[in-house]
């Protein structure tokens, strides 16, 4: 990173130390199958010799924006997980991403002293890469979007800097072209409500032109015109959901470095 974006980065870190609840997204009955570790839950599988979750974990601990930790996963998975890490509170909804989100969320409110939380950072439970660092710096520029809910986007540029020969499925706006970060801040008042909605988009989150189709028409076209903008993005979907929604440009690739494939596995073992 330059000196100009570590300085901007810090800046922005400074404005307010306010600390949050984070919410790890293990849910779904999912699993990876890797050569000599069979099929778990994919933030238990191993990558070079730690599993998922103490990458994410150690990126937690590093954060000086994180108070506590719920990680939420499917039934199936529950007995792994806590094999794995006591210590972590832990919460099992065997719904939608939306409705582990929430579940999450009820969980951390039944914590002493946790009971009026208004907002919580969630992770997805694949981001080996993730910094705590990364995480202090999209948590800074979330809070200064002052939205109800803010997502994280990454710069294409940024992911084929560091992460050259992963895959990423990008979307292109008037802006550049994008990735979906895995990062958010919300407002915990958007639960239950909106998750209809939000099942909605997560379907669609890795096909922009369906994504498109249900913003409307108008967004096709300017899409297929290389007219799209966030700020058309984040309106459009302000007015679908009934709150503010934000994105964040982060040029911390790591939050838009997942693994979806088992493929990706030894790929990623060479970043690390």
């Amino acid at each position: 990173m330059n000196r100009e974006l570590r300085k901007e980065t810090e800046t922005l870190a400074d404005q307010r130390l306010f600390t949050y609840d984070l919410v790890i997204l293990a849910g779904g009955a999912g699993t990876v199958s890797l050569p000599g570790q069979g099929q778990r839950a994919r933030a238990l599988a191993m990558l070079k010799g730690r599993c998922l979750l103490e990458y994410i974990r150690e990126a937690v601990r590093q954060s000086r924006r994180v108070a506590s930790v719920v990680l939420v996963t499917h039934s199936a998975h529950a007995n792994a997980f806590r094999q794995a890490d006591p210590d972590l509170l832990l919460c099992v909804c065997d719904g939608s991403m939306a409705e582990c989100a929430a579940a999450a969320i009820q969980k951390l409110r039944e914590q002493p002293g946790h009971e009026n939380i208004t907002r919580v950072v969630t992770v997805c439970d694949d981001l080996p890469f993730l910094t705590g660092e990364a995480l202090d710096d999209f948590i800074a520029r979330a809070e200064a979007a002052e939205a109800d809910g803010v997502y994280a986007i990454v710069r294409k540029e940024a992911c084929l800097r560091d992460y050259p020969t992963l895959r990423r499925t990008f979307f292109h706006l008037k802006e550049g072209d994008f990735t979906g970060g895995n990062v958010s801040l919300v407002s915990v008042s958007l639960f239950p409500g909106c998750i209809e909605k939000m099942q909605e988009v997560f379907a669609l989150r890795k096909n922009p032109l369906k994504l498109a189709a249900w913003l409307g028409v108008s967004f096709i076209v300017k899409l297929l015109f290389r007219q799209l903008s966030l700020a058309d993005v984040e309106a459009k979907v302000s007015a679908l959901f009934g709150y503010r929604g934000r994105a964040v440009i982060t040029e911390y690739a790591c939050i838009g470095t997942d693994l979806d494939k088992a493929e990706e596995w030894a790929v990623a073992e060479k970043y690390l």
